[in-house]
């Protein structure tokens, strides 16, 4: 059962008041060394970690509230960046999440994960040309991976007014890994099916129209 946000409220009230009676309760008249730089340190973690409690309770608009106060602090800056872009993909905020995410791939260009989420986002967004690059990107390292399989799938015929000639190949290939390989995959006939209904719309050429009749030309007048 999800606790109550009165409940998290409460709770980020208590927490403060901890964080800085622990450091004005005892009166000194010369400061340590420091001290400042802790206090400072444990806010920002305790930002994070309220962060994590609201991510942990789908609660992604809030969580993202404190990840974004987290990000003041150097030391976490990145890891609260990566949450709060994965809080943008699970409230379907493609437009912040897409800049974000391209800035963590520059970071770490071959991490499978984070090129699996960007092609995701701009399929989501209708950006098919690049969703596909991406999941091509997955392929030639991944050839046999299911589910970037099955989703390079659903984009190549996302938009039937947009699917060309040209991917049936690519479709076909995908296709008959993944019913190779995954023979039992619950998706083999939805795929199939959808093949065939673009395929047949790609057969389909426009009726010849008859050619209107022309007007034989006058014959000249017969000489005199």
């Amino acid at each position: 059962m999800k606790l109550k946000k009165s409940f998290w409220a409460k709770f980020t009230s208590i927490a403060a008041t901890i964080i800085f009676a622990s450091c004005t309760t005892t009166n000194l008249s010369v400061p340590v060394p420091g001290q400042e730089g802790i206090k400072t340190r444990n806010i920002y973690a305790e930002y994070y970690n309220l962060g994590e409690s609201y991510y942990e309770l789908e609660d992604y608009k809030k969580a993202a509230e404190y990840y974004e106060l987290a990000m003041r602090k150097k030391e976490q800056y990145w890891a609260a960046y990566y949450k709060l872009a994965k809080c943008y993909v699970y409230s379907s905020d493609w437009a912040n999440a897409l800049p974000m995410y391209k800035t963590i791939l520059e970071r770490d260009p071959e991490n499978s994960s984070i090129k699996a989420s960007l092609a995701y986002i701009y399929s989501m967004q209708g950006d098919f040309k690049n969703s596909v690059i991406v999941y091509e990107e997955l392929l030639a390292v991944q050839p046999d991976n299911q589910q970037y399989l099955e989703n390079y799938l659903a984009v190549l015929i996302a938009d039937n007014k947009k699917f060309e000639t040209k991917n049936a190949q690519k479709f076909t290939e995908a296709y008959e890994t993944l019913k190779t390989e995954y023979p039992d995959n619950k998706n083999l006939k939805t795929f199939e099916d959808k093949y065939k209904e673009l395929m047949k719309i790609q057969e389909e050429k426009p009726e010849n129209k008859e050619t209107p009749d022309v007007p034989e030309a006058p014959k000249p007048d017969s000489a005199p």
